[in-house]
């Protein structure tokens, strides 16, 4: 009965938008659930599920079951998958007490007589299960994002726009409101975070907004043909009055990387806007750039009093004594204990607990590295970082492709790069990708790039 009602709804939509309904509700729901980590397990298990139910829909769905055409982003997906999968499987004794790091395991395996008994090579199964799971909804969109045609994935690019400009208006709120209110997790940072638990998200989030405000502008001025004066001149107010709120609230986040990512992503999202193929922005470009610079750096002035924005600029006079130096220098004599094949994905926590020097020990808990090359490095080893190098080389490989092939859709895919370039970076000082917001958006800017479908894969 529930498949039936499933499918009667989906059928009552337009048939060239049925296999994009799913993805634009799982991208939602992933803003709406993704932003707990590892702290607030259950949003992040209904998101799992819910992308496992998504997925079936689009199996449902009335006519042939549409599937990405292009191996890279089947290959990505395998990859993303083999590292977890693969240090599940259960190992003889004689070859998982052999790895590096194992030696502690196997004397508390003695004292109960359990020495001989066969286990993974993860040092916790279970945390190392619940990462495999976590990659669902990633996969899961990236996958239905790579089956859809350009023009039903510029419709991504919309949700993405309005997510990151609800998560700054919630944000406003929050800064107003003061204490926990309009917040969506019990432990989160006490600035300004939208629907995420962590600053640096919340951030990265909004840095993407503003790279999809650009993308879909200038996509929409490509499908569209030339406006009006009138129209293009609101159209052109619009846009810098997004991107104007966009930028304040990636402010008031008070997020250090976050903050000096604002130019770099500022000036990417000019060049999305110059890719236009019919050149409608750039004599707009000067205009809006001049008008917005004027607006945030009058509106900091006006604002310098301001008590948010004192916290913000003290945030930057610490940045020499927040501890990630030595988190990084533990974590690396951790990556040494345990390699070349790692601990296992998710283990970080155990892992480096029982690994810290005395003389760090006190009464916080690391979660994170701060830096997810060192965590993928302790966690899943050699294979690990091998899987992350090929990766970047799909990805290259599918940018370059697309450039060359696909002229009118370049919007697309500098807006998919220029994404994957804000999460790398913020990687190097931070963990962006245990958001699973920001981990879904990752896979669709990886889908953004995927070849297409042929045309006659969207008639009904």
């Amino acid at each position: 009965m529930g498949c039936e009602v499933l499918t009667r709804l989906f059928q009552a939509l337009d048939p060239s938008r049925h296999h994009l309904t799913p993805a634009v509700i799982l991208l939602i729901m992933a803003f709406l659930l993704g932003g707990g980590g590892t702290p607030s397990p259950l949003p992040e298990l209904s998101l799992e599920l819910l992308a496992g139910l998504t997925m079936l829909a689009w199996i449902w769905l009335p006519g042939p079951v549409r599937l990405p055409t292009d191996p890279a982003l089947w290959t990505i997906a395998a990859l993303a998958i083999a590292v977890p999968a693969l240090q599940l499987v259960p190992l003889p004794p004689d070859i998982w007490q052999a790895l590096p790091g194992r030696e502690a395991q196997a004397a508390a395996l003695a004292l109960v007589g359990e020495e001989d008994s066969w286990r993974p090579l993860s040092m916790s199964p279970p945390r190392t299960l619940a990462s495999l799971l976590s990659l669902v909804p990633p996969l899961t969109l990236m996958l239905m994002a790579g089956a859809l045609q350009r023009r039903q994935r510029r419709i991504l690019l919309a949700a993405i726009l309005l997510m990151a400009l609800a998560s700054a208006l919630i944000g406003a709120f929050q800064i107003s409101a003061g204490g926990r209110a309009f917040r969506f997790y019990s432990a989160s940072h006490a600035t300004l975070v939208g629907f995420q638990a962590n600053r640096n998200a919340t951030a990265d989030i909004l840095l993407i907004g503003m790279l999809a405000l650009a993308a879909y502008a200038a996509g929409h001025q490509s499908e569209k043909g030339q406006p009006k004066r009138e129209a293009a001149g609101q159209r052109v107010w619009w846009l810098a009055g997004a991107a104007l709120l966009l930028v304040l609230a990636s402010i008031f986040t008070a997020s250090r990387t976050g903050i000096a990512l604002i130019l770099p992503v500022g000036i990417a999202a000019w060049a999305i806007l110059a890719l236009d193929p019919r050149k409608a922005w750039n004599r707009r470009l000067p205009v809006i750039a001049g008008g917005a610079l004027a607006v945030i750096l009058g509106g900091l002035f006006l604002l310098r009093h301001n008590l948010a924005l004192q916290q913000v600029a003290g945030r930057f006079d610490r940045i020499a004594g927040d501890g990630r130096e030595g988190l990084w220098r533990d974590t690396l004599y951790a990556v040494c204990q345990y390699w070349p094949f790692g601990s296992g994905m998710g283990t970080f926590v155990p892992t480096f607990v029982a690994l810290e020097p005395l003389e760090a020990v006190d009464a916080g808990m690391p979660n994170r590295a701060h830096n997810d090359y060192l965590e993928l490095a302790l966690e899943a080893g050699v294979f690990g970082i091998a899987a992350l190098a090929l990766t970047a080389l799909l990805v290259l490989f599918m940018a370059v492709r697309a450039w060359r092939r696909e002229r009118q859709d370049r919007v697309q895919i500098a807006f998919g790069m220029a994404v994957l370039a804000v999460i790398a970076a913020h990687s190097l000082v931070d963990y962006p990708l245990r958001s699973l917001s920001l981990a879904c958006l990752a896979a669709l800017a990886v889908a953004m790039l995927a070849r297409p479908p042929r045309d006659r894969q969207d008639r009904p």
